[in-house]
């Protein structure tokens, strides 16, 4: 069986030829390309691809680390484009369900939070099942996601610019603020991850509104509101992330494992979890505290 065709845009002006489980992306047929693409999105064509190696392209461009568990043996044929999270949905299908982290603002070169770890479950927590290969070839084009203020670098402004900025910045959470509420769960969980983003570390309402989504009846926006407070540094992180990794949901346990830092007793317990994803994290983060400050594992 051929080797599938990927076309991925990206910013970047110069074209890589990757080997991959033995194959060489290098001809007309089977290659992979690198061009110039405006606001930082990423343009992915594929076909009869494995699922596997469109992971480890989108990896290796993005610098985001993809976890999936295991990895089905699946090919797609699919067009997508928009941010990293949005052509993962495109390729992987609306019933995957996505989990995901950003890192801190700790880059003066990178004011905006980056996002680093994508988990995909299936909505069985049980399964981690993807939605079943078809035939049908998936177009999705989401670019105009890629004018989410959040997801980008913010151009340093000045003077009136300034307070025009801060404008926007309230009406955005305004907005943000009334879609937590929403009936649809996809809005509150997109809502929540953004306003945890903001730049207003202190507003209480903001911590109000992330810690009663707490009990939100959907997982995944438990997951995120795990994700906010913790990267907040809320006063009660600790517990948040104590009781989140008792949730009957492997997503939002997988959330507390991954904000857990170098929380080394809530490690070891994550060692005893039910579900193999859960464990895998816990005992890779615990051998990173044991490789880069052994006496905090002592």
């Amino acid at each position: 069986m051929s080797a599938g065709k990927f076309l991925l845009l990206i910013p970047l002006s110069f074209i890589h030829s990757f080997v991959f489980a033995g194959e060489t992306f290098h001809d007309q047929s089977q290659k992979l390309e690198s061009l110039s693409m405006n606001n930082g999105g990423l343009h992915l064509e594929v076909e009869q691809a494995p699922l596997e190696q469109i992971f480890k392209i989108i990896e290796n461009e993005t610098g985001i680390r993809l976890h999936a568990s295991p990895m089905p043996q699946k090919r797609v044929t699919a067009t997508c484009a928009g941010a990293t999270l949005e052509v993962l949905k495109c390729v992987l299908g609306k019933e995957a369900s996505l989990i995901y982290r950003y890192g801190d603002k700790s880059s003066t070169s990178s004011p905006t939070p980056l996002l680093q770890e994508v988990w995909v479950l299936s909505s069985n927590p049980s399964g981690h099942r993807l939605p079943q290969e078809t035939e049908q070839q998936i177009i999705c084009d989401t670019t105009k996601n890629l004018n989410n203020p959040i997801q980008h670098e913010q151009q340093s402004v000045s003077g009136e610019g300034q307070t025009a900025l801060s404008s926007l910045k309230q009406n955005e959470m305004e907005k943000l603020v009334a879609l937590a509420q929403s009936p649809n769960s996809g809005q509150r969980e997109e809502a929540l991850s953004r306003l945890a983003l903001l730049d207003e570390a202190d507003d209480e309402s903001i911590r109000n509104i992330l810690t009663e989504a707490l009990g939100d009846r959907n997982p995944s926006v438990r997951a995120q509101a795990v994700s906010g407070l913790a990267r907040r540094n809320d006063p009660e992180r600790d517990d948040v992330l104590q009781e989140a990794l008792h949730d009957s949901d492997v997503g939002v346990r997988l959330m507390a494992v991954s904000n857990a830092g170098e929380n080394v007793a809530l490690l070891e317990t994550a060692l005893h979890d039910t579900d193999k994803v859960v464990r895998d994290l816990a005992s890779m983060k615990l051998e990173q505290i044991l490789q880069t400050n052994p006496r905090q594992y002592e």
